[in-house]
């Protein structure tokens, strides 16, 4: 589709100058550019209901001139539709066709230089800062027992594991890309050295160029962490925002919060007092260690969820009692607690849930029953 094709229709669509056959091709358009119609639809209400004065006009004319002024220069096709100079004002008084004719030239180049001006900032070419332009925010979130893929208005791609949430706005305009995760997701963040990609997180922020890895942060859950495949990677702590961390490729960063539990054995060995403020903060233990590649089947562990498969590396009983409730979207409750913090390492590639529950049960003697569709364990 020819995104100069889209901008014309538009105008047209705003002047109220569209055929029966323009309009029905721009909705086709829509289709391709579904970012752009709400926008669009907010400048034809401003300028169909919106009537200036004359000197108004002009007002509005002079400040949308310097805003045009103050990004980077346009293209020469759309310059040679802009007046050289803005209209003087006259002493003398003037006819009504005069000043109608003026009305009718002045809204069309607002008309058209706002849309020019639209379109350097969607298209990423100007400067104009965040706020300019007003954008919603978009929720996509999974059920426990569901996965979901999703392309970012930049072209990324995102893998959205069971039980999360990803917030995104329509476009990612000013300086930055941001998005915020609860959960887990995989990235394939396109590159823009321009306009770094930041991954907001509960215990830390992330940002990036261009790069893929995943990040696992469940609310509820004390430890969240960030693996790198490839590319590289900045985390910053929300309570040490002064200190840099950089992943290289292979690595992953856990951090484990423990919150203002003074009663937790390993809130103890990391607490520090502040002499000044006569309190007690806890920080979070941080680690960064290297990726669990499985020599078998040459998958790392950190991503075998985007392959479908369920790999766990002596882990408690307990959390992986919690991967399963949102893999397989069904309730598990463990009774025994001695069986919670028994350790298990193994892998799983489709198996059902049952059949999982089974496996478990031949290295550890349990027993279990359902009830309604939750799965007990005793």
């Amino acid at each position: 589709m020819d995104e100069n094709r889209f901008w014309i229709l538009a105008s047209k669509q705003i002047a109220g100058e569209l055929s029966v056959d323009e309009t029905t091709e721009l909705e086709l358009l829509y289709i391709h550019y579904p970012q752009y119609r709400d926008i669009i639809s907010n400048l034809a209400i401003s300028h169909k209901y919106k009537q200036l004065t004359a000197e108004a006009e002009e007002k509005a004319l002079r400040n949308l001139r310097l805003k045009i002024a103050s990004v980077e220069p346009l293209s020469e096709e759309v310059q040679d539709t802009l007046p050289v100079e803005l209209p003087e004002e006259q002493e003398q008084p003037r006819s009504f066709w005069a000043t109608y004719k003026k009305k009718i030239v002045l809204s069309s180049f607002l008309v058209t230089a706002g849309l020019a001006l639209l379109f350097m900032i969607l298209s990423g070419n100007g400067s104009v800062k965040e706020d300019t332009l007003k954008h919603s925010e978009n929720n996509i979130a999974t059920r426990p027992g569901s996965r979901s893929q999703v392309k970012l208005p930049d072209g990324t791609n995102v893998i959205l594991n069971s039980d999360s949430k990803l917030s995104y706005p329509d476009n990612f305009l000013g300086n930055t890309r941001e998005v915020t995760l609860e959960g887990e997701a995989y990235f394939e963040v396109t590159e823009n050295k321009s306009k770094p990609f930041v991954i907001h997180l509960p215990a830390m922020d992330i940002k990036v160029l261009g790069t893929t890895f995943n990040v696992k942060a469940y609310p509820g859950e004390q430890s969240s962490e960030a693996s790198l495949i490839k590319g590289s990677i900045e985390v910053t702590l929300k309570n040490r925002r002064n200190e840099k961390i950089i992943l290289k490729p292979n690595e992953k960063i856990s951090v484990l919060s423990t919150g203002e539990n003074e009663n937790s054995a390993l809130a103890k060995d990391v607490k520090s007092a502040d002499p000044k403020q006569h309190n007690t903060t806890v920080a979070p233990l941080i680690a960064v260690a290297h990726l669990d590649m499985d020599e078998k089947e040459h998958i790392i562990k950190e991503i075998g969820w985007t392959q479908n498969k369920l790999m766990f590396r002596n882990e408690d009983l307990g959390a992986i009692a919690t991967t399963l409730q949102r893999w397989y979207g069904r309730p598990i409750d463990i009774q025994s607690e001695k069986l919670k913090s028994q350790k298990f390492t193994g892998n799983f590639n489709n198996e059902s849930l049952m059949q999982v529950i089974q496996a478990l049960q031949v290295s550890y003697n349990f027993n279990y029953k359902t009830e309604n569709n939750s799965i007990i364990i005793y």
